[in-house]
């Protein structure tokens, strides 16, 4: 038999006997110190920090620091997004906020704010665990685009902070809409990743038109986790591609140049048989963006070597692969930002200009050409820019071209 504290109450063993009449060992030595008091848990303090956590981490986003936004979460977290494919642990969910936080810049003489999403807190309730350690909380959301919607999640207590080691966005549907709702879900059956890739090229194009840069790297940025999971196309490089060349027509050279990285990435992982196409890509895009930083930054020779660097690993695929359009186009570009007018001239010219319906090659054949005094053939080159088919790349030729020297319909920025 025994007690609720699990001591026998039959025949007890001496060394219970003398517990229970000594008490502990380290209780009756001389000069021992006291235990320490129990320190209480500070509740109002505690979910002082975690509001002031997750007031931080909505305003980093809404500056669209994504270094500050990032810092909020745990390294083993976990951001469950309102589709069901977004299941994204940190390092993928990290690639997102890149790929969606602007940084400020100066466009047309004034300064661009930075920014992120924008999701404004009208409740929020904090619960922790008996020992402070683990921290949940619920909040109701208006965001910029996406309206009502509620947050939840978990925050754990590392270096003396609260850090987030998941957060879960949901829309709320009201009640009486529920039905409306899942027949809605249920009949539409769920678009494949090409169909799904389709449409958001479609509506990127058309925001980039519209000069709309931020939205369409918001549209095309929402396809590349669920692209991750297909590495037997080629879906994640083309959008890794894509948003390459918005972050250069938006002057982020930096963010471009990470993204021929994730690109290149892409092409790794890939179970594509042949990836010369796409390497070729890779490269001549890394080339060409390193000149252009390069080029803003004349004293940072590293950039400069780095550059030619790339340009000779472009060429050392080209050459065997007989790329020859390529490399003229990419020779142009490296002897015109040189200030070798003649010899940028004569490279592009070994591209049949006729033939050739490449609007990026066009608009470097263009720049060639101007350098070398020959205008009004860089101006017939430019205008086939201007009336070029429609796809993402002409709309951010056309501003480049605006931003630097010649407007669509004119002939000078």
């Amino acid at each position: 038999m025994r007690n609720r504290e699990g001591v026998s109450l039959v025949r007890p063993h001496l060394g219970v006997l003398l517990l229970s009449v000594l008490g502990p060992i380290g209780s009756v030595s001389c000069g021992a110190p006291p235990r320490p008091a129990h320190v209480a848990f500070d509740t109002k303090n505690s979910e002082r920090a975690v509001e002031r956590e997750l007031d931080d981490l909505h305003a980093a986003a809404a500056k669209g620091d994504d270094a500050r936004y990032l810092a909020h979460f745990a390294r083993s977290a976990v951001f469950l997004g309102t589709d069901k494919s977004e299941r994204w642990d940190l390092p993928t969910f990290a690639d997102y906020v890149h790929t969606h936080f602007q940084k400020a810049k100066v466009e047309g003489g004034r300064e661009v704010p930075a920014k992120g999403w924008t999701y404004s807190v009208t409740r929020r309730a904090v619960s922790f665990s008996a020992d402070g350690m683990t921290a949940w909380f619920d909040e109701d959301l208006v965001g910029e685009k996406a309206g009502e919607t509620r947050g939840s999640g978990v925050l754990v207590r590392e270096g003396g902070r609260y850090l987030v080691a998941q957060y879960n966005l949901t829309f709320t549907i009201p009640n009486a809409r529920f039905e409306a709702m899942r027949v809605a879900i249920k009949a539409e059956p769920m678009p494949t990743l090409g169909e799904r890739q389709r449409l958001v090229y479609r509506d990127a194009t058309d925001a980039a038109t519209k000069g709309d840069l931020p939205l369409a790297l918001d549209l095309l940025g929402s396809l590349v986790v669920l692209a991750k999971t297909h590495p037997e196309d080629d879906t994640e490089f083309w959008l890794h591609n894509q948003l390459t060349w918005i972050h250069w027509a938006s002057g982020n050279l930096e963010r471009a140049l990470d993204e021929v990285n994730a690109a290149g990435i892409a092409v790794d992982h890939s179970t594509i048989v042949d990836k010369t196409s796409l390497r070729l890509h890779e490269r001549w895009d890394r080339a060409y963006l390193l000149l252009e930083l390069a080029t803003k930054a004349p004293a940072d020779k590293r950039l400069l070597g780095a550059a030619n660097e790339a340009h000779a690993a472009y060429e050392a695929l080209a050459k065997p692969a007989d790329d020859r359009n390529g490399m003229a186009v990419l020779d142009a570009f490296f002897l015109t930002r040189a200030g070798k007018g003649k010899l940028a001239a004569a490279a592009a010219k070994r591209v049949d200009i006729e033939k050739d319906s490449d609007l990026q090659d066009l608009y470097v054949i263009a720049m060639a050409l101007d350098a070398n005094g020959e205008r009004e053939a860089a101006l017939r080159v430019a205008a086939r820019v201007c009336n070029g088919y429609e796809y993402l790349m002409k709309p951010l030729l056309v501003k480049s071209m605006a931003t630097t020297w010649m407007k669509c319909g004119g002939t000078g920025p």
